[in-house]
């Protein structure tokens, strides 16, 4: 029925106010989105401080390492040294032993071997003494130590037995070369440990810090996020190995968030003035209704039709729209059950030769199909295909609709001779209320959301759907879904006819 052209200045100033406060948005995001402040003093101190400690961790490392490996180069320097001693009084002893005057040749292995000897008796009576006068150890000690001249003597006891009797033999050995050795060994190897230590220390803080970046950089713009600036990247070129792979896979992160913010954002938009467009044209006829209605009954009649009509179509986009939040949710449950997928193609050709007649439909239908689905569902699916083929197809026009199976694959397609989709919008065609170009516009009718509620439908069932279109040529929409298998004994037909009759 036709409408007043007082109504048409309202609808054309809401998509204009709509369309300017999208690119508004959409430019005032862009414009905040490129702001991006340098690391703030509290985050590079939260950085630093980790690099303190980790180096801190590193440095304590490092000096127990060190430490062990001193200690351990003592112990087998003293070990050695040990070792030469006690071969050298083994020597002496065995010279001592075999000598047969021991006053004539004592002075002969003094010089031979670099020590110093006191022999006594048992008794404690001295015989023999090169080194001098010293205080004697308290009982029988094996080893002592003494200072003369300032060199430092250890001295070995030890018995001498000779045929002539048994002796106390002490055997003072000049250890002062050792301990000098042992001291400039330690102070050496404490000045270039600290050298080291401090090198690694510091290095490794400016090296831990620079590792560290990526994550304290994460960390701050992870604060930093907001719905106004989603598009913040991590810089990748500071990050190496693990870290570069954590910076990318943070930034893939990003990306899907805000893609999913963005498609949230337009669906929602979209939803909106999806909606007010409908309730424009239901004030405005309210409007007439109050001026002229009363007393005009061709403005009340056009009206209420009108508004009718309207509200018809805001209850079938409210529908669809549940439908896509409920499979956003999770929420949206199928009837699944064993049905003849042949019948059901067979009544969709017959329902749409009944309301189309300005089209001719062709159709071409395999025999004894069976799927595991929810009918209505599909039935849905291949209805919206449909739908479209008759809105884009010329009066006169062919619309194929067809069942094909083969290998346990049912193709099911609707394929028409129309003026098609062209190769850039083909991508996009089941975004929601995405409209192709200026032949696929609300003039046609629908809300574009049409494609996105079948291709729910199509995955939910495990399925997929394949398109070929060429522009003024037309289009091929197909649902591959998999097809129960004929066994021998129709036994998918006895199931099929148990779930009908149970």
């Amino acid at each position: 029925m036709k409408t007043r052209n007082k109504n048409e200045p309202e609808k054309i100033k809401t998509v204009f106010l709509y369309k300017k406060d999208r690119a508004k948005n959409t430019q005032k995001n862009k414009n905040e989105n490129k702001m991006q402040r340098k690391p703030g003093k509290k985050e590079n101190a939260r950085a630093s401080s980790m690099g303190r400690r980790l180096s801190g961790a590193y440095t304590r490392m490092m000096v127990d390492s060190f430490l062990s490996c001193l200690i351990l180069i003592l112990i087998v320097y003293c070990i050695f040294n040990a070792a030469v001693i006690i071969r050298d009084v083994i020597h002496i002893i065995n010279d001592l032993g075999s000598t047969d005057k021991l006053s004539e040749s004592i002075y002969d292995i003094v010089v031979q071997h670099d020590t110093e000897l006191d022999i006594s008796a048992v008794d404690g009576e001295v015989l023999l003494n090169t080194f001098g006068k010293y205080d004697k150890p308290p009982g029988m000690v094996p080893v002592w130590f003494y200072g003369k001249d300032g060199l430092v003597y250890m001295m070995i006891r030890t018995y001498l037995n000779r045929p002539d009797g048994l002796y106390l033999v002490g055997i003072f050995k000049d250890i002062t070369t050792v301990l000098l050795e042992m001291a400039v060994l330690m102070i050496t190897a404490v000045v270039l440990g600290t050298m080291v230590l401090l090198t690694i220390f510091f290095r490794g803080r400016a090296m831990t810090k620079n590792a560290l970046y990526p994550i304290a950089e994460m960390t701050r713009m992870a604060k930093e996020i907001k719905a106004q600036n989603l598009n913040l990247r991590l810089n990748v070129t500071n990050a190496k190995d693990e870290l570069k792979e954590l910076v990318i896979t943070f930034n893939e992160m990003m990306d899907r968030i805000e893609d999913a913010y963005n498609k949230q954002n337009q669906f929602v938009s979209d939803a909106s003035h999806e909606l007010r467009t409908p309730i424009s044209v239901i004030q405005g006829y309210a409007r007439m209704l109050e001026r002229w209605g009363k007393e005009d009954p061709e403005v009340l009649t056009e009206s209420i039709e009108a508004i009718r009509n309207e509200a018809e179509n805001m209850r079938e986009l409210v529908d669809k729209l549940l439908f896509i939040a409920r499979n956003d949710k999770d929420t949206l449950n199928l009837s699944m059950e064993t049905f003849s997928l042949s019948e059901m193609m067979d009544e969709l050709v017959k329902e749409t030769r009944m309301v189309d007649q300005d089209h001719i439909i062709e159709s071409s239908i395999d025999q004894d199909v069976y799927i595991n689905g929810d009918r209505n569902r599909i039935k849905q699916a291949m209805r919206i295909f449909i739908d479209n083929a008759q809105k884009y197809t010329q009066p006169g026009g062919i619309i194929e609709i067809s069942l094909k199976n083969s290998n346990n694959t049912a193709v099911l397609s609707v394929k028409d001779n129309g003026c098609g989709i062209s190769a850039k919008d083909i991508n996009n065609i089941f975004d929601r209320f995405y409209r192709a170009d200026e032949s696929r516009d609300r003039n046609k009718g629908g809300h574009g959301l049409g494609l996105s509620i079948a291709r729910i439908i199509v995955l939910r069932h495990g399925g997929k759907i394949n398109v070929k279109s060429k522009p003024g040529e037309g289009s091929v929409f197909s649902i591959v879904l998999n097809s129960l298998p004929k066994t021998p004994g129709n036994d998918v037909n006895s199931a099929y006819s148990e779930s009908k009759n149970p």
